[in-house]
């Protein structure tokens, strides 16, 4: 009887034209190969194997080895996907968020994940932004949403994919903000040259990318505040201290009786979300299912 073993032995062999090197693959001695493949063109009834200075597979063993490549593939997919099951039956998640991301779409997002995978226990770790991307590249948890941050060292540890690179928004207490620009134009940054704006920890995250744009358009922002959550920046600007800004999908999220909101005009400066996972980790069954359940969060804002 045809074993798989054996039609492992004979594509790897197919793969290396060597015994040697196939035997090195498989972690066999090459006598265990060649008796393998011995066995087998016995069984079929036909050689399948060239034998002399270089190993090539005849006609027949072509054919075999297709077959067995085929025969291979689908078994591999189908333990894949038999594990990919067990994952979702059960086990964790731990994933590191920044604060706007947990203060916005993230949890729209968690609650349909657990609605589909109940038995998936996700365990939330909210953090300054930055910190999201060190928290993964020190195996703290196994996903981040957030910036990846400017660190070569980083960089290489990890792998990024964009889930949104949205305008960034000018937002204002219900009733302050400036008259829209005629024919529903955006504002441009200039007009916020003099306004009083409360910022959220400019030297992190997003908010470094977001200056030194503004920086090279000439464009400085009169800051009257900065504070560290966006919890307080929005309750400052809901009392009247002052103006903030945030990214599309951030402004989209308040309540409309107690701020106003007047999109920008301001060329590529974005404001950008990434999905993150450590570049030696494979993505799992519940790492894939959290990443559909975030996009769809986005795509519902």
């Amino acid at each position: 009887m045809v074993t798989l073993r054996q039609l492992h032995a004979l594509a790897t062999l197919a793969n290396t034209g060597s015994f040697t090197a196939t035997a090195d693959a498989l972690a066999l001695t090459q006598s265990a190969v060649s008796v393998m493949i011995k066995e087998l063109e016995q069984q079929v009834g036909v050689m399948l194997v060239e034998r002399g200075r270089t190993v090539r597979l005849t006609a027949a063993g072509k054919t075999l080895c297709e077959t067995a490549n085929r025969v291979l593939a689908d078994i591999h997919r189908t333990v894949a996907g038999l594990r990919s099951v067990g994952e979702l039956q059960g086990g964790r998640i731990r994933v590191a968020v920044g604060p706007l991301t947990a203060a916005t779409f993230f949890p729209r997002a968690l609650a349909l994940f657990r609605a589909r995978h109940p038995l998936v226990a996700v365990e939330v770790l909210d953090v300054p932004v930055e910190q999201a991307s060190q928290r993964l590249a020190a195996d703290e948890v196994d996903v981040a949403i957030g910036s990846p941050g400017t660190s070569p060292a980083l960089a290489t540890m990890l792998r990024t994919e964009p889930l949104v690179r949205d305008r960034m928004h000018a937002v204002y207490a219900r009733g302050k903000a400036p008259p829209a620009p005629a024919g529903g134009r955006r504002m441009k940054w200039r007009a916020l040259q003099h306004a009083e704006v409360i910022l959220t920890d400019r030297v992190s995250g997003q908010w470094r990318e977001v200056f030194l744009q503004l920086s090279r358009a000439g464009v400085a922002l009169n800051a009257v505040q900065e504070v560290r959550l966006y919890s307080t920046a929005l309750e400052m600007v809901r009392c009247g201290l002052g103006m903030t800004l945030l990214p599309a999908f951030a402004a989209r999220h308040l309540d409309a009786a107690h701020y106003d909101v007047r999109a920008i005009e301001h060329g590529d400066t974005r404001w950008e979300v990434h999905w993150m996972m450590r570049a030696a980790a494979a993505p799992t069954a519940a790492s894939e299912a959290l990443r559909e359940a975030v996009i769809e969060a986005l795509g519902s804002r």
